[in-house]
């Protein structure tokens, strides 16, 4: 199946979490192209992603490399995504890691055809995504090995989960009937729930807000959540303050009342 439209495979997004080594992201480069994709951003790269082993290592693939986006932080590789898909082969208290990759690559494929922005994290070779990197994944994917603690190679990775993703794009055509919202509107709405928990002097267990945000992220990132979801969940955020506002008002003012009576 040699002929994925570009117009779904172009709205996937691979990004590289601080690679270690230029060779690496040279040979992702070279998997890119066999398998359609497009747009490469890398995160903190420990050494030159132009170096000669790089260049070495991208054969045939060298326009990739040149064109990839570096940046600072993770937020800003995935500001504008509405689908995060990472990978890990560790569970964890916060997260649920499926081995089943197909399936939820086909979940991608599905936003990638409505037109939403799709970003697959690959972590350091070393130790993969952080803790804090990983929540803020929608779906999290193990590739399955026949060792219980696999270490495959970065651009092997992302050999097999790349091309699921071009095997089950396939003729499928772009389309823009649904509308997600992105890492950075996701951001504002935690914060914005953060915010309204705050002024009714909500409090965690244990007073851990980072905690409580965890658990929040993961209530959010259970499935692509819609933009008009999230304007429903503004509002009652809005609501939140303007009743704790009415509330303040009313104190203040039996209060000077009060005073004014005493005089």
């Amino acid at each position: 199946m040699t002929d994925a439209r570009p117009s779904v495979l172009d709205h996937l997004l691979i990004v590289l979490v601080e690679p270690g080594t230029p060779g690496n992201v040279g040979s992702v480069c070279r998997v890119m192209k066999n398998t359609g994709l497009q747009h490469l951003v890398v995160v903190r790269p420990k050494r030159s992603i132009l170096a000669d082993e790089a260049r070495w290592m991208a054969h045939g693939s060298t326009d990739l490399l040149e064109s990839a986006t570096i940046v600072d932080d993770l937020d800003a590789a995935i500001a504008d995504c509405h689908l995060v898909i990472g990978t890990t082969h560790r569970d964890g208290r916060f997260r649920v890691v499926y081995d089943d990759y197909p399936s939820v690559v086909g979940q991608a494929v599905s936003a990638a055809t409505h037109g939403h922005r799709v970003a697959l994290l690959f972590g350091r070779e070393k130790d993969g995504l952080s803790r804090d990197e990983l929540m803020r994944c929608h779906h999290l994917v193990r590739i399955p090995s026949a060792v219980p603690h696999p270490s495959f190679n970065l651009s092997h990775a992302v050999l097999i989960i790349a091309y699921e993703f071009f095997r089950q794009a396939g003729k499928r055509q772009s389309s823009s009937d649904q509308r997600l919202v992105t890492a950075a509107e996701m951001d504002q709405l935690i914060g914005r729930v953060m915010e309204a928990m705050g002024l009714v002097e909500f409090r965690p267990f244990n007073e851990n807000t980072g905690n409580f945000e965890r658990v929040l992220r993961r209530f959010f990132n259970r499935a692509p959540l819609e933009r008009r979801d999230a304007y429903v969940v503004h509002r009652i955020c809005g609501q939140i303050r303007k009743f704790v506002a009415r509330h303040l008002n009313r104190g203040q003012e039996g209060a000077s009342e009060r005073g004014t009576s005493q005089r």
